[in-house]
């Protein structure tokens, strides 16, 4: 017989993060934001919650601090568009530049998992893909 939810022994409390350091919340598959496994991305439930109805399809929700893991409301801000978006970044993109070594960092969840700083695109990384930020009693998660 399957367990499910908080009767499974692998239950992380309904949030996950994602590999690039998203947090996702179980909120079953017929939530409008829900993907198909029924998650959805904290941030924009936070949003909407800020806004007091659903997002539009060509707003953004940007975290003020840079941090997707800090979905706190006053980290939250909604941006009318990608291009509002691309603008509050470009003052302080993080990227690899041309020659800079791509030193190993440790994982942000403090698992002692190792990797490369930057992916292959260029791009920051501060989780190993699949950790969770929200560990349980007893352990990591």
């Amino acid at each position: 017989m399957s367990q499910t939810g908080e009767q499974n022994p692998n239950w992380k409390g309904g949030k996950s993060i994602a590999h690039h350091g998203y947090v996702l919340v179980r909120v079953g598959t017929m939530h409008h934001l829900a993907d198909v496994r029924g998650y959805a991305y904290e941030h924009r439930l936070v949003a909407e919650k800020m806004l007091g109805r659903h997002l539009r399809p060509d707003e953004i929700v940007h975290h003020r601090n840079g941090d997707q893991g800090d979905n706190r409301p006053d980290n939250i801000e909604v941006l009318a568009s990608q291009g509002h978006h691309m603008q509050a970044h470009s003052d302080n993109l993080e990227t690899r530049r041309v020659g800079e070594a791509n030193r190993v960092i440790h994982c942000a969840c403090g698992c002692g998992a190792t990797f490369r700083k930057y992916d292959k695109w260029g791009r920051p990384r501060s989780y190993v893909s699949g950790h969770n930020l929200y560990p349980r009693e007893g352990g990591l998660a």
